[in-house]
């Protein structure tokens, strides 16, 4: 956890969240180098210049293709960290699980289906030229989610109840990143987080909660010079992500609405050609966080759900003034995920 976390949650409280919820997502905002403030919570990114210009150094030559890849490492990390965060924590309701009868905590187990589009420069090419297109292409993959109720909450009224009750939320997700875009295979990963909620759902109220999660994947590749391809870019990647949600069933049938905001984290390696037919490799930091939107809605089955999601989250805006390339990193980018969740 970084320090600034560590200093937040001595505090207590942030915003009103829960220490607990800093603690996962630990790492939240700091002053970026390259940054420009969009709607809602705000979308900025960081230490994408740098790399490129470590990445190309003194050589002209290289200013454009070590722009492409940083960018490419930008991309990779909004679209892999899109995928596997989504808009909701737990897909088919917006308030905690909360007990059983006695102590035994509820439990749901979900299985979802992502699929997003994604856009990035060409890497699977042989020139520069064609490395400052923009590629585009799909991200598809599946998410597992097991959440338990740890917290029952408070019950201030009749009918008001989990009251900063608590979920515990564990998820896997495998992406499928095409080979033919210059991916070298699959993405998976792992996260770990809570819900709390601040209302659970009742005949009259709608369930209203807060999440936070952190979730961790392996290393993405994209572009192989030894292949020719004018660079490659490899990458691990953390996203931090909060979502706020409020949704309410009318019988067999749900809704519900929600506002996030994702922190990606990775560290980046660059490899391009040198002139004179050597290779070199650089590597930073790259971060970058923006906000999000998405509604659902659900059909109830006695203990099991089938929901439909959609969402969209911001651009952040091109750190390089007057560049040319044709991917525009302002673009915003949209999600679906159907989803099927069962409760004991």
């Amino acid at each position: 956890m970084s320090r600034s976390g560590r200093s937040l949650c001595s505090r207590g409280m942030i915003h009103g969240l829960p220490c607990v919820a800093v603690l996962i997502a630990s790492g939240i905002r700091t002053p970026a180098a390259v940054a420009q403030d969009l709607p809602g919570f705000g979308a900025s990114v960081e230490g994408i210049v740098d790399l490129a210009d470590q990445c190309a150094g003194s050589v002209p030559d290289l200013v454009t293709p070590c722009r492409e890849l940083a960018l490419t490492a930008l991309a990779i990390q909004q679209g892999v960290g899109l995928a596997t965060a989504l808009g909701s924590d737990n897909p088919g309701t917006p308030s905690t699980l909360g007990k059983r009868l006695g102590a035994a905590p509820r439990v749901s187990v979900a299985f979802s289906a992502i699929g997003l589009p994604m856009q990035m420069p060409r890497v699977a090419v042989q020139s520069v030229q064609e490395l400052a297109e923009e590629e585009n292409l799909a991200v598809v993959g599946l998410r597992g989610t097991v959440v338990a109720g740890v917290v029952d909450g408070f019950q201030p009224a009749p009918a008001v109840g989990g009251v900063l009750s608590a979920d515990l939320i564990a998820s896997y997700s495998v992406l499928r990143l095409p080979g033919g875009s210059g991916f070298s295979g699959s993405s998976s990963g792992v996260g770990l987080g809570t819900r709390i909620g601040l209302l659970r759902e009742s005949f009259t109220l709608p369930g209203i909660s807060v999440s936070a999660v952190r979730r961790w994947h392996n290393d993405v590749q994209a572009g192989d010079v030894a292949a020719g391809n004018p660079g490659e870019v490899r990458m691990d990647l953390t996203v931090s992500s909060l979502r706020a949600t409020v949704g309410k069933n009318w019988f067999v049938l749900g809704l519900m609405a929600g506002v996030g905001w994702d922190r990606y984290d990775a560290d980046a390696d660059v490899t391009v050609p040198q002139p004179g037919g050597n290779t070199a490799s650089v590597a930073g930091p790259v971060r970058s966080e923006r906000s999000l939107y998405f509604a659902g809605g659900w059909f109830n089955f006695l203990i099991s759900q089938i929901s439909l999601e959609v969402g969209v989250a911001e651009g952040v805006t091109d750190p390089f003034t007057g560049r040319g390339g044709g991917y525009d990193p302002a673009g915003r980018d949209w999600f679906v995920s159907g989803a099927v969740r069962i409760t004991l």
